[in-house]
Formats: C-alpha cells, sequence, structure tokens
C-alpha cells in the first residue's frame, strides 16, 4: 500500500538537475505539493525552519560550499518526525554509501543512471523506514530515551546480532562472506521477524530497522 505523499522539499545546488526532479516527481506524486529550496541563492536554512511540514526530503550529497546533504541531515534532524529523506549522490563509492547509512538517513539512491521506478521505490523504502521509526520509537518513549539515543541503540543490537551471525558461519567455513551469504541471513532475520512478531506496526519497526542495519553489513569490508 502506498504512502500518501502530500509535501516534497527539493534540495539541490544544481538548478537543471532541481528541475529534472520537479517533472520527475510531478509525475509520481501528481497531487503533492513539491517546493525547491535554492540553496545558492538562498544559503542555509534558519535553524527554525519547519521541516515536519514535509512528508519526503530529497537532499543531494554534494551541495556545494564545503557543504553536504548529510552535514545538513545531522544539523537539522532534531526528532523523530523529520521527513522521510532520501540523499542523492553522483557516486557509488561505499564509503560514501555507508556514512549515509550510519547517520540514519532513511534511504539513498545513485544519480548514476536513475530510473523513475527507482525513484519511486526510493521513496517509499524511505517513507516505511521512518514510519516503522516513529511507530517503535513511540512504543518506547515511556522509558524515558530521547530519539537519537532510541535509534542509535535499535540499529547497534540490530546490526550486532546481524553481525555475530555471519561471523559465526564465517569461522565455521573459513571462507569470507560474500554477498549471496549476506543476503540469506538477512533474508533469516526477516523471517524471524515476521514469524514471532504478529503486530504489524512492530513487525514493520523491525524490518525498516533491519533494512538500515542489512546496508551497513553488506557495504563492511570483512
Amino acid at each position: 500500500m502506498e504512502t500518501e505523499v502530500r509535501r516534497i522539499l527539493i534540495i539541490d545546488d544544481d538548478i537543471d538537475y532541481r528541475k529534472a526532479l520537479l517533472i520527475r516527481l510531478n509525475s509520481l506524486f501528481p497531487n503533492a505539493d513539491i517546493e525547491e529550496y535554492d540553496f545558492p541563492r538562498r544559503g542555509n536554512p534558519p535553524l527554525n525552519f519547519d521541516w515536519e511540514k514535509y512528508d519526503v526530503l530529497i537532499l543531494d550529497y554534494y551541495l556545494g560550499k564545503n557543504e553536504t546533504g548529510l552535514d545538513w541531515f545531522n544539523r537539522y534532524k532534531k526528532s523523530e518526525n523529520f521527513p522521510a529523506t532520501v540523499i542523492l549522490t553522483g557516486m557509488d563509492d561505499e564509503k560514501t554509501a555507508e556514512r549515509v547509512l550510519n547517520a540514519g538517513v532513511h534511504y539513498f539512491l545513485s544519480k548514476k543512471h536513475l530510473t523513475k521506478g527507482e525513484m519511486h521505490d526510493g521513496i517509499e523504502k524511505a517513507l516505511a523506514v521512518r514510519a516503522s521509526i516513529i511507530e517503535n520509537y513511540k512504543k518506547q518513549s515511556d522509558n524515558g530515551n530521547n530519539f537519537d539515543t532510541f535509534i542509535n541503540d535499535s540499529l547497534h543490537h540490530t546490526e550486532e546480532r546481524l553481525f555475530a551471525k555471519i561471523l559465526k558461519v564465517r569461522n565455521t567455513t573459513g571462507c569470507l562472506p560474500d554477498r549471496q551469504l549476506i543476503d540469506s541471513e538477512i533474508e533469516r532475520e526477516r523471517e524471524d521477524i515476521l514469524n514471532s512478531i504478529d503486530y504489524l506496526p512492530a513487525q514493520e519497526a523491525k524490518i525498516g530497522l533491519l533494512e538500515i542495519a542489512a546496508e551497513r553489513i553488506r557495504n563492511m569490508s570483512w
């Protein structure tokens, strides 16, 4: 089921690419209000900028002026209600992907040969991850955890469990983990979640965190 998208914000220092994104997003989400933020002209958003009125943020990685989208995400994300964020990169290198995922960004896409379908799927995945994190955070809020602590702890435990399973296989077989092994362990973890949790929002919350941890694991050097 698709998530309703009402407002989208595009931030990219390349005006031509912003216009291309605007056309593509209008075709994908014709009922959404889509805005552009002209960073080169307007500079950094003020600290009181109302990010939470947007459902989705499309954020370029390299913004120019020694600024990155990751810098902005870390600077302006103050709560779990920050918009579902998709960072676009012109690079396919693993280090950039790892930095983005380690910061807790909901999803990232490469600009290279980016299709309309990939853009749509990436936004849907970012929305799903954000929704699951909010749902899980609400359930944990009575424990007094702040948002950043909750996210970091949850991701750490998920990643640690997944890493231990893969490491066990490596130690048993004596072979370095390949993509097939890693993906098979991730799929087993996903099946365990589906089989052990009946409550759908809780399922989605766990799987959303698994998606982030899985990308970190895939980009590790073994």
